[in-house]
C-alpha cells in the first residue's frame, strides 16, 4: 500500500502532527507545496482552522487532487476547539475521492496561536493517539 502525508501549517502544530503520522506510517511528511506525483492508496492530509475556515492554500491543494491518483483521503486536523477534518473530507468527496470514516483531531490549545514559530513538542498522550490512529487506519 502506498501512503503519503501532506500538511498545511502556519505555526508548526500541524507539521508536528504530520511528522508523527508519517513516522508511524513509515513515510516522509511533506508540505502541501509538494505535489502528488504518483498514485497513492492512502493520503493523510491535514491543516488547522483559521478564523473558522481552512487556509486558502489547503483548499487549493485539495482541489488539485484527483480520484485518478488518490484512492482514499484520511483527514487530520489540529486546533483549539474546532476541527477541519470534515471540511477536508467534504472537498475530497466532491472530487470523487473516497474518504476514510475515521479522522484524527489533535487539540493543540493555543500553542503557536497566530503563527508564532517555535518548536512544537507533542505530549506522550498525543503521540499515542496519533500512533493508534495510524495503525487503525492502515488496517482499513
Amino acid at each position: 500500500m502506498s501512503i503519503a502525508v501532506r500538511f498545511q501549517s502556519r505555526g508548526g502544530n500541524t507539521k508536528a502532527v504530520a511528522e508523527a503520522i508519517a513516522k508511524a506510517a513509515g513515510v516522509a511528511a511533506e508540505s502541501i507545496d509538494a505535489p502528488i506525483s504518483e498514485p497513492v492508496d492512502m493520503l493523510f492530509v491535514g491543516g488547522g482552522i483559521y478564523a473558522w475556515a481552512l487556509d486558502d492554500s489547503l483548499k487549493d491543494f485539495l482541489n488539485t487532487l484527483s480520484a485518478d491518483n488518490i484512492k482514499c483521503v484520511v483527514p487530520f486536523s489540529t486546533g483549539g476547539t474546532m476541527s477541519c477534518a470534515g471540511r477536508i473530507a467534504a472537498i475530497a468527496k466532491t472530487k470523487g475521492i473516497a474518504v476514510c470514516d475515521d479522522a484524527l483531531s489533535v487539540r493543540m490549545g493555543l500553542r503557536n496561536y497566530g503563527g508564532r514559530k517555535g518548536g512544537v513538542t507533542l505530549t506522550d498522550k498525543q503521540l499515542g493517539k496519533i500512533n493508534e490512529f495510524v495503525n487503525r487506519t492502515k488496517d482499513i
